[in-house]
């Protein structure tokens, strides 16, 4: 799904924008690194975890939480540092670098080049990172 359409549905969950981290390819398409994702990938807290019951929820071969379909959901927000694009708090680009380097899918070999790239771009106009 594009940009549009990825928020447009996330916004029909009504989870409270400070409950949730977007991750991974969310968070690159909310920064227009990314023209689309499959699905969501969001880390919760605690208390977005019990209101949704998450523990009762199925669970991916990678031990995500599955409470909606094309919904991947980790209980590990309190890990988690991120950045605020457009209102929604978004995985940091470091931290999606080094998950992305360390699985080297072939698919991750595409963002990792882009992760870099516009990281680098940041460094030369002289924009400091900030992470939350």
């Amino acid at each position: 799904m594009k940009r549009q359409e990825f928020i447009e549905k996330l916004e029909a969950f009504c989870f409270p924008k400070t409950e949730y981290v977007i991750l991974s390819g969310g968070s690159l398409l909310l920064r227009g690194l990314r023209e689309e994702t499959a699905d969501f990938d969001l880390s919760v807290t605690d208390k977005l975890a019990a209101k949704l019951d998450l523990e009762n929820c199925p669970k991916d071969e990678k031990g995500c939480f599955i409470p909606f379909e094309d919904v991947q959901m980790k209980n590990d927000m309190y890990r988690r540092s991120f950045d605020v694009i457009d209102g929604f708090q978004c995985e940091s680009l470091e931290s999606v670098l080094a998950l992305k380097r360390r699985l080297l899918r072939p698919k991750d070999i595409r963002d990792i080049e882009v992760i870099e790239k516009y990281l680098k771009e940041q460094e030369n106009k002289g924009y400091a990172h900030e992470e939350i």
